[in-house]
């Protein structure tokens, strides 16, 4: 059908044969502001002392005493390829050591994974503490599994004070969970992270365990284990 004269037709953009397709402007802006939120959580873990703050508030003081029995937590089953421990596990398992080789208590009780305990076991021997001294309790793979065995191994044996040992921003939820197991809880920290974090890798892995915490406390609330 011929087109009438002065009739107007929409003019087309020449795009060269190409689709040009343009992100929603909602859409994009929610990516710049993800964007603009990450690099500040970054700079802000890594740059300010805000890690060391919430670490310090999530902490449990320590609170060492004379116990029936030091109890050594484990740190995810720790352990390198070459049988090495992990530097977590490791920590920890001086820590008990230390204190009991100070005569803070008679039994030296380490838990977490069968090759995580069987490595700190060999540890403490080598380092001088007497093999009828040192207690396995292996086979945990959570904080709430190590409280439950312990108490199954442990009571038999009249155990009833504990010195914990873990890291300070584990503490309370560890302590919670073996004062449920019917322990009476002395806590005594392997460090203070809080207060050790000082460059930016150091600050942004403490803000990470900061993380998993959280989310380990908020799960074991919501599963009614605390």
């Amino acid at each position: 059908m011929p087109v009438q004269s002065g009739a107007l037709s929409p003019v087309l953009p020449d795009t060269g044969g190409t689709h040009v397709i343009s992100a929603p402007a909602p859409r994009l802006r929610l990516c710049t502001l993800l964007g603009a939120l990450a690099v500040a959580t970054l700079v802000v873990s890594g740059f300010t002392p805000a890690p060391n703050l919430v670490g310090e508030w999530l902490a449990a003081p320590p609170s060492v005493a004379r116990a029936d029995a030091i109890v050594v937590l484990g740190a995810g089953g720790a352990v390198w390829g070459d049988g090495m421990l992990g530097n977590l596990s490791m920590r920890r398992a001086l820590r008990g050591i230390v204190l009991q080789r100070e005569g803070l208590a008679p039994l030296l009780v380490f838990s977490g994974s069968d090759a995580e305990v069987d490595q700190r076991s060999r540890l403490a021997r080598e380092l001088g503490v007497m093999p009828v001294r040192i207690l396995a309790g292996g086979g945990s793979n959570t904080t709430r599994d190590e409280a439950t065995r312990l108490r199954a191994l442990l009571s038999p044996r009249g155990v009833r004070k504990v010195l914990l040992v873990t890291d300070s921003h584990h503490m309370i939820r560890a302590r919670r969970l073996f004062e449920r197991a019917g322990f009476d809880v002395f806590a005594a920290p392997a460090d203070d992270v809080s207060t050790t974090a000082r460059t930016p890798e150091e600050r942004l892995q403490l803000a990470r365990a900061i993380c998993g915490e959280v989310l380990a406390r908020l799960y074991y609330r919501i599963a009614g284990y605390l």
